[in-house]
Order: structure tokens, then C-alpha cells, then sequence
């Protein structure tokens, strides 16, 4: 039997990427929703992870789990800023590389 604090984690998770999908169902503009897309991969995966420690301690299951939520907070935050550039550049014609 799993221990308590694992279901918390991921119900915590789990709310967590409810908000984000609200937050991005109520935004205005483009450039909201990016912001709220970001935050899934900013919070929800670390959560996860720390259920797997939790779980499975010091196995490669939790390194797995560190590298993949590692890899979504960095590969997300680069892929959020470049469409902001795209986005801003196409609206308004001002952004330089």
C-alpha cells in the first residue's frame, strides 16, 4: 500500500493542471495562454516526481523522473519564449535577432 503523501502529490498535480487549463480556456490573448501553457510543465512534473521519490526512493525510476521533469521545465521554457517572439514579431514587426 502506497503511503498517503504519494496521493497528495499527485492530486496536487492534478489541480494544478486544472488551473493551467482553466487559465488558458479564460485568457484573452495569445501571448496569456503561452503564459498559462508554461506553468504545466513549471509545476505539475515536479510534483510527480516527488511522488516517485516518495514511492520508489533511490531507484532509476526517480532518475528517470528527475531527467523528464528537468527536460520539460528547460525544453518548455525555451519553446514558450521563442513563440512569444514569433507572436510579437508578427504582431507588431519589432523583434531583432
Amino acid at each position: 500500500m502506497r503511503p498517503l503523501s504519494v496521493d497528495i502529490l499527485l492530486l496536487l498535480a492534478v489541480l494544478s493542471e486544472l488551473v493551467c487549463v482553466l487559465g488558458i480556456l479564460a485568457s484573452a490573448t495569445t501571448i496569456d495562454r503561452l503564459h498559462y501553457s508554461g506553468a504545466t510543465t513549471a509545476i505539475a512534473p515536479f510534483l510527480i516526481l516527488a511522488a516517485i521519490v516518495v514511492e520508489q526512493g533511490d531507484h532509476n525510476p526517480t532518475w528517470n523522473a528527475a531527467f523528464d521533469a528537468v527536460a520539460l521545465f528547460t525544453l518548455n521554457s525555451i519553446l514558450t519564449h521563442s513563440l512569444a517572439r514569433v507572436i510579437r514579431q508578427r504582431a507588431h514587426g519589432d523583434v531583432e535577432l
